[in-house]
C-alpha cells in the first residue's frame, strides 16, 4: 500500500512529529493503518491535529484501535474497520502523587482533557456530548459493526473476518477490555512485558 503510515504499538512522545514529517512529506492521499492500545492522551491530540491539516487521510483499523489512538482515527476523511477489530473510548487517566492540591490541579487537567476527547468524538461522528461521555465513563468497546452503527467508523472493510494481529499489550490495565483481549495478553506473556502505571 503505497503512502501508508503504520501507528502500531503505544502511543508515545515522538509519534506526532513522526507523522507530521511522513505527512508533510506525502501531501496527497495517505493511508493511516492503526493497530494501537493508545497511550500518551496529548500526543494522541496532536496526531488527530496533523490529520486534520493534512485532509487526505483515510484510515484502515486492524487488531484494536483504543484510548489516545482515537483521535487521530476520527479525524481522518474516510475511517474503514476490519471485521475483527475492535474499537474502545474511555476518560483518559494519569498515575500520579502528591498533595492535595497537587492531585486537585491533576483532576482539573484530566477533565479538561476528557472535554477535548469528547468534542472530538461528538464532531466527528454526530453523536451528543452526554451520551459519549457517558460511554467514556463506562469504557465502551466496539465491535466493528458498533463502531459502525455508532458512526465513529465509515464502513466495515471486506466481507468475512479473519484473523489479524492485536497490538501487544497488556490488556488487564482496562477495566472493561474484552475477556478475548486479556486472555490472548496473559497468553502472549504481554501482561508481564508492559510496564504497570503507577
Amino acid at each position: 500500500m503505497a503512502n501508508r503510515f503504520d501507528l502500531s504499538g503505544e502511543i508515545r512522545t515522538g509519534r506526532a512529529k513522526a507523522l507530521a514529517r511522513f505527512l508533510g512529506d506525502c501531501p496527497g492521499p495517505v493511508t493511516l493503518v492503526i493497530n494501537s492500545p493508545g497511550g500518551d492522551a496529548m500526543e494522541g491530540a496532536a496526531m488527530m491535529a496533523e490529520v486534520q491539516r493534512h485532509g487526505q487521510v483515510t484510515v484502515l483499523v486492524q487488531g484494536v484501535c483504543a484510548s489516545a489512538a482515537t483521535l487521530p482515527m476520527v479525524s481522518a476523511r474516510k475511517i474503514m474497520i476490519h471485521p475483527a477489530a475492535v474499537i474502545m473510548i474511555h476518560e483518559p487517566g494519569v498515575a500520579t502523587f502528591g498533595t492535595a492540591d497537587a492531585l486537585r490541579e491533576t483532576a482539573n487537567a484530566l477533565d479538561q482533557i476528557t472535554s477535548v476527547y469528547v468534542d472530538a468524538y461528538a464532531a466527528a461522528t454526530g453523536n451528543n456530548r452526554d451520551l459519549i461521555a457517558g460511554w467514556m465513563k463506562a469504557e465502551t468497546w466496539m465491535t466493528a459493526a458498533e463502531a459502525v452503527e455508532f458512526n465513529f467508523c465509515d464502513l466495515i472493510e471486506g466481507d468475512t473476518p479473519e484473523s489479524v494481529p492485536v497490538a501487544a499489550f497488556d490488556y488487564s490495565r482496562f477495566k472493561s477490555a474484552p475477556a478475548s483481549l486479556v486472555e490472548l495478553a496473559l497468553n502472549n506473556g504481554w501482561a508481564e512485558q508492559s510496564p504497570k502505571k503507577g
